[in-house]
């Protein structure tokens, strides 16, 4: 009995000492550690390689995405952008591959156009599908949007403040050409490569109007870039007309240089002027100069919340028939106009404003050093349009007539956008109207503009 003993505890010392020595070894080297992709439920996971360990999220523990709104906008003739605005309700879950099919569709409601995509949402991230130029042909599009397919996953994801930083939003020409400018700035000490911008210009009921999206290839740590955005047709937008948002003071300055005596020129600058004055809101504030050789001093009429008084100065104005020729000093009406806008009586809370009218090429002040350069009235005049442009102060030009220098007068107005030709005296009321439109109507509530790196950085 004690020898079966024996055999017994040296049979199990042997198989022991091949366990720890052969079999644990083996076992250690040939293991098959726990995973997310190994087809178990092991570790903490709530399902099958999700939860828990694992970064995928399992299927039903995310909220989906959330269309806020989807939207058509017509470009020209068989072509149109379409736009969605995404957000993602998740505050710690992203979606890193997220299919999407954008879609048109004819008055029958037939499919006319169809385009798939890939993107991304990171967690509480509100960001733009933007599929641009969409062509149908010759068919028109009544109606489409985009959708988002259910094939996709979720991950567990840290939110990130974002830091870039977007600032100097100026629009532009929202009646005829729409035309956005912005400062995109990187806050963070790293390069980024690769980012698509989005703008969304919203009116007053908080409908988009209008989205625009462009690339940035490089944005340096620290570093600036300037955003242009253009849209090929005027807003179509819901706006109030009763009073501005914020006050304007107005320069109004015409040219009665000898050449406006033609076919009733001055007549008609003056009657359409003086509509003008009375379009302008009760709070607005306008002044009133003539210009030919020099600028009238002192001006006809100086700042005043009293429009009688400014269209009375411009009913009295007149082309002077002593003094010899009368040539067109643009700078001098410029530079006048300013001056007024810098004098106590413009209000601090109002927006500066010049609007300047002329039929003819800027032919004074001569060059003091050389009274052969020809070029020296416009080049001047350019250089005062640039001291109004650092002032803040907006310059609306018009040209009237044949005889103008059309790309001049673009080029010291605030932005193309700002200059006005009226072929004919029959033109300018209208004129007129559309820059008291575009000075007191207000204009497209919210503008916002959504910088989205282009994958991961």
């Amino acid at each position: 009995m004690w020898a079966a003993r024996r055999r017994t505890i040296i049979l199990s010392t042997i198989l022991a000492a091949f366990a720890l020595l052969v079999v644990l070894p083996y076992w250690f080297l040939h293991r098959v550690a726990p995973s997310c992709d190994d087809g178990k439920r092991n570790q903490d996971e709530l399902g099958i390689d999700c939860g828990g360990a694992c970064a995928l999220i399992c299927p039903g523990r995310a909220k989906d995405i959330t269309i806020l709104w989807s939207k058509v906008f017509p470009v020209r003739i068989g072509v149109y952008d379409v736009v969605a605005y995404i957000e993602n309700p998740n505050f710690d879950m992203s979606a890193p591959s997220l299919p999407y099919v954008v879609k048109l569709f004819d008055a029958s409601g037939s499919i006319i156009a169809e385009e798939s995509g890939v993107t991304y949402a990171l967690p509480s991230e509100r960001f733009v599908i933007f599929r641009g130029h969409v062509l149908t042909g010759d068919k028109v599009a009544v109606r489409g949007g985009v959708e988002i397919s259910n094939d996709y996953r979720w991950y567990t994801a840290v939110k990130e403040e974002s830091h870039f930083v977007v600032d100097e939003k100026v629009l532009v020409g929202a009646d005829r050409q729409p035309k956005l400018t912005a400062l995109l700035r990187n806050d963070s000490p790293k390069l980024y490569r690769d980012i698509d911008v989005s703008a969304i210009i919203y009116d007053s009921t908080g409908a988009p109007i209008g989205v625009s999206s462009t690339r940035v290839e490089k944005l340096e740590k620290d570093g600036v870039q300037k955003l242009i955005f253009t849209w090929p047709l005027p807003f179509n937008y819901v706006s109030e007309t009763e009073q501005c948002d914020v006050p304007a003071d107005v320069i109004l300055s015409v040219d009665r240089s000898g050449s406006m005596v033609d076919v009733g020129k001055l007549d008609a600058a003056k009657k359409a002027a003086s509509q003008f004055v009375d379009r302008l809101s009760p709070v607005d504030q306008v002044g009133y100069l003539s210009f030919a050789t020099e600028a009238s001093r002192p001006i006809d009429q100086p700042l005043t919340a009293e429009k009688e008084r400014a269209k009375n100065a411009i009913a009295k104005t007149n082309i002077l028939q002593t003094g010899g020729l009368q040539f067109t000093n643009i700078a001098d009406g410029l530079q006048s106009a300013i001056n007024e806008l810098a004098s106590y009586r413009h209000s601090e809370d109002a927006r500066p404003v010049i609007v300047l009218l002329t039929d003819g090429i800027a032919t004074r002040p001569e060059d003091p050093s050389d009274v052969t350069n020809k070029n020296f009235p416009s080049e001047y005049a350019k250089r005062i349009a640039d001291d109004a442009r650092i002032q803040k102060i907006g310059v609306y030009t018009i040209g009237l007539g044949n005889d103008v220098d059309s790309s001049f007068l673009e080029s010291i107005a605030t932005a193309p956008e700002y200059y006005y030709k009226s072929a004919s005296v029959a033109e300018l009321g209208e004129i007129y109207q559309q820059i008291a439109s575009s000075i007191c109507r207000k204009g497209p509530s919210i503008i916002e503009i959504i910088p989205r790196v282009t994958g991961a950085q």
